[in-house]
C-alpha cells in the first residue's frame, strides 16, 4: 500500500536545516531549507536522484528514510560546491 502522507527527513547540515520530502502517490521530491523550495524533481528524475544515492533498494520508488537521508548529504555537498 502506498503512504498517503509524504514522507520526510530533517537534517542539520552546516547550521542549515534541510528537510527532504517524498510522495509514494506522486513520486514527486522536494529538499527545502527552512521551509524554502530548494530543489523540486518528479519522476523519473525524482526516482534517479534517489536510486543514485540508495543503490538499487526499491530503484528509487520507496526510498527508506536512510535514503532520504543520503540525497540530502548528496545535494548539499553540490549546493556548497556551487
Amino acid at each position: 500500500m502506498l503512504r498517503s502522507d509524504p514522507r520526510r527527513v530533517t537534517a542539520q547540515i552546516n547550521n542549515t536545516l534541510i528537510c527532504a520530502e517524498y510522495s509514494e502517490q506522486t513520486g514527486q521530491l522536494c529538499l527545502r531549507q527552512d521551509g524554502t523550495l530548494l530543489r523540486e524533481w518528479f519522476p523519473p528524475h525524482s526516482w534517479i536522484a534517489i536510486a543514485s544515492v540508495a543503490g538499487a533498494r526499491h530503484w528509487g520508488t520507496r526510498p527508506s528514510d536512510d535514503d532520504l537521508l543520503a540525497l540530502l548529504h548528496n545535494e548539499m555537498t553540490l549546493l556548497r560546491t556551487s
